[in-house]
């Protein structure tokens, strides 16, 4: 059985699974011309509106520094391997589809993870590859687990409709 502890940081490993790689295209992109100018949608080229095309129905709502700094890491990732590019496509649907409480949420995450000592990041990112390698049923069984241990009651693999599946 796994213990209570290990269980946590298995869980937020998960959470910081799916955080990861979004963090590589929060990092701080270079300052443009001018960091207040809107970058408008059009003006983008068609790789870049193909790689951002999951924040579409939402790029006129992205602070200017933000659609920038998208832009900027959007011309950056027509260099990666489409498999990659597939990857961050997904990543930024589920970032999309997530609520502002799941997005603060994982931000939280993150920040915890990162104020971590190495050994401690060490041991939460190898069992988040061990709860990688489960299959779906032992992973069931240990969220479940985990509920009960918590005093959590049974919730739906699915927050706020369309958000993402938790691992």
């Amino acid at each position: 059985m796994i213990s209570l502890r290990a269980l946590r940081r298995s869980l937020l490993a998960c959470a910081l699974g799916f955080g990861a790689p979004l963090a590589a295209y929060a990092q701080a992109a270079p300052p443009a011309a001018n960091a207040d100018a809107p970058v408008a949608w059009e003006s983008l080229s068609a790789q870049q509106q193909d790689q951002l095309s999951p924040l579409h129905g939402q790029w006129n709502q992205l602070p200017p520094h933000r659609q920038q700094q998208l832009a900027n890491d959007a011309q950056q990732w027509q260099s990666l391997p489409p498999q990659q590019q597939q990857q961050i496509r997904e990543r930024l649907q589920g970032w999309e589809s997530m609520t502002p409480q799941q997005r603060n949420q994982l931000g939280e995450n993150m920040r915890a993870f990162q104020q971590m000592s190495p050994d401690e990041r060490a041991k939460v990112t190898q069992a988040y590859q061990r709860f990688q390698q489960m299959t779906p049923e032992q992973r069931r069984a240990l969220r479940e687990q985990w509920r009960k241990a918590n005093g959590h009651p049974r919730q739906s693999r699915r927050r706020g409709g369309s958000g993402p599946t938790q691992p």
